[in-house]
């Protein structure tokens, strides 16, 4: 891993472990996370038998909850099923998050937050992470930011994700939640230079490979989401132009390789769609996009073999070919 540290964020429904057999093929730089996981879901169903995959690295698994004393149980399988670090989600502004008691809203209650650093960290030698904002409502004061990262650190967290926006708990959704209110980048290393001996990435808004270049010196990494599951080959920028990988691979090679995960993982009974739909972006902005989308969607519903993907390319331009020639 590069001394530059990028992370690709948790994003429910896409940052499973397919998603993350292809990100790997990508980048062998980036920093990996699950989805974000509820300490009752992680607790109650098979999630807690997954092994994290040599290939996965330092792989950070994200929780969300309101019982400290459910955080200590999932701490304890957590380091023995071999993840690295463990996220706490105190950012997430969803209904279901907010009924819960869980995510952004849980910034009003650092003491709370407090008591689930001290018990993972009771219960387990991992590190804690904390992803959270700038602060709730409309209100730029950092004082409630400020207050969480006292308690916590205090606590044993020495790391944090800061989505440079607030969240908004009511009147807007999630989605919405990622473009409003505006991006406050320069709070945002506020709170870096208040806390120098503390680790501080960015996280919200980044997309392109300068608002990259601009930030990265200024925290200790950023993380990327969404521009990376809407444009995969993105990564290859980031390899190229900030990790100086400059080993190029087509998007036919990536194809082949994901095929041989994809081909073994289907014979252990997983569904295409499961496997298939992380790809539906990897041409995306070409002339092949929706060529590729409908060759995928029908090798998913008409239950093909997953194999097929490596044909693509070569049957669209022998179809080209059949047409034009």
């Amino acid at each position: 891993m590069s001394n530059k540290r990028i992370y690709l964020a948790p994003m429910v429904g896409r940052t499973d472990e397919h998603y993350r057999a292809f990100i790997r093929l990508l980048s062998r730089n980036i920093y990996l996370y699950t989805e974000m996981i509820t300490c009752d879901a992680y607790l109650n169903t098979d999630r807690k038998l997954y092994e994290v995959k040599p290939e996965e690295g330092y792989l950070t698994i994200q929780l969300a909850g309101s019982d400290p004393e459910k955080f200590s149980k999932c701490a304890e399988i957590i380091e023995k099923r071999g993840y690295s670090e463990i996220n706490l989600n105190i950012g997430c502004p969803s209904n279901k998050v907010i009924r819960g008691q869980f995510g952004a809203c849980l910034m009003s209650d650092p003491d709370k937050v407090a008591k689930f650093v001290k018990n993972i960290k009771q219960s387990c030698s991992l590190p804690v992470s904390i992803k959270t904002r700038l602060g709730l409502g409309y209100d730029m004061d950092l004082d409630l930011l400020k207050n969480l990262i006292d308690k916590t650190a205090e606590a044993g967290c020495n790391k944090y994700f800061i989505h440079a926006r607030n969240a908004i708990l009511t009147g807007i959704s999630p989605k919405k939640n990622r473009k409003v209110p505006l991006l406050r980048y320069s709070d945002a290393i506020k709170i870096k230079n208040l806390y120098p001996s503390l680790s501080i990435i960015l996280n919200g808004g980044i997309d392109k490979i300068d608002i990259i270049k601009e930030n990265i010196n200024n925290f200790d990494g950023v993380m990327v989401g969404r521009r990376i599951y809407d444009y995969p080959l993105f990564l290859l920028e980031i390899e190229s132009q900030i990790f100086g990988n400059n080993k190029s691979i087509s998007t036919q090679q990536i194809i082949k390789e994901y095929a041989k995960y994809a081909m073994l993982r289907s014979n252990e009974g997983i569904k295409n769609y499961l496997l298939l739909r992380h790809l539906f972006n990897l041409y995306y902005n070409t002339n092949l996009s929706k060529k590729w989308k409908k060759f995928l969607h029908e090798t998913i519903y008409n239950h093909e073999d997953v194999s097929n993907i490596i044909y693509f390319e070569e049957m669209y331009y022998e179809k080209k070919i059949s047409t034009y020639g």
